[in-house]
């Protein structure tokens, strides 16, 4: 599946681009990185979970814990070694108390003792957007609670990662900005050394310059919609004009000082 990309170079903007150089006289290239970190950080909010606040990390967090109690069966110390020993499974299956209520279990079910198992187990269920698919309950593994906790824990930390990608992105810009993160949250920021992102310029026709914007955390095109996307580079798109604008109209009100 691809990752997402955004260019930044559509003819008008591309026109604008040109009518600044020739009136300011400055290469345009740092105010199209400037963009170019604009547009990451709106990324970054329309990927989900949507939002930059207290609420988005929650939201992703519940998506996590509902997603992992879909492929798990979660059973307390005592249960545990009711699996572990083969007690539980006499007859072949038995009657198990886990944390939803007692359940069916059968000894065919995986059982997981440790984090690093819990982890693999994970990856094998996840699909082409990095969450796992619902499983039958005799097709859950069955996991020993203490480990549960460890493993989901662990795998809480890392809601925002996908919009992380767009912070990494954010930050190859190197636009002049004193907080070039600036609006991406401290929990997003935590899973910027595990994501991916780049960024990738060239000169256009002209005075102008095209750059390309990509995210490339491995699910990270599933976690962004098309409607997302557009919103967040068309404000982008809107906050860039603004500069030229406002570099054209300085650059005239001073000459026009000059002339008096």
């Amino acid at each position: 599946m691809p990752t997402p990309t955004v260019k930044i170079d559509d003819a008008k903007m591309l026109r604008k681009m040109k009518q600044y150089e020739k009136i300011v006289g400055k290469e345009i290239k740092q105010l199209v990185h400037n963009a170019g970190r604009l547009c990451c950080l709106e990324l970054a909010k329309s990927t989900a979970p949507k939002g930059a606040g207290v609420a988005a990390k929650k939201q992703g967090e519940k998506k996590i814990t509902k997603n992992l109690s879909g492929i798990f069966t979660i059973v307390n110390q005592k249960w545990w070694k009711e699996v572990t020993s083969g007690k539980a499974f006499s007859s072949g299956g038995a009657a198990i108390h886990s944390k939803s209520g007692v359940v069916w279990a059968v000894d065919s079910q995986d059982t997981i003792a440790s984090v690093d198992s819990a982890k693999s187990f994970h990856r094998s269920q996840r699909g082409s957007d990095g969450q796992p698919a619902r499983l039958g309950k005799l097709d859950r593994a069955i996991v020993r609670q203490a480990v549960y906790r460890k493993f989901l824990k662990e795998t809480l930390a890392k809601v925002g990662l996908s919009k992380a990608g767009w912070g990494v992105a954010a930050t190859a810009c190197k636009a002049d900005a004193r907080q070039p993160l600036r609006g991406i949250p401290a929990w997003v920021r935590r899973n910027m050394g595990r994501a991916k992102g780049s960024v990738s310029d060239r000169k256009a026709s002209g005075f102008s310059w095209q750059i390309k914007l990509s995210n490339r955390v491995r699910y990270s095109r599933e976690t962004l919609s098309s409607n997302g996307q557009s919103f967040a580079v068309n404000l982008a798109r809107r906050k860039f004009f603004s500069m030229l604008n406002h570099g054209i109209r300085a650059q005239k009100a001073k000459e026009a000082g000059l002339k008096q």
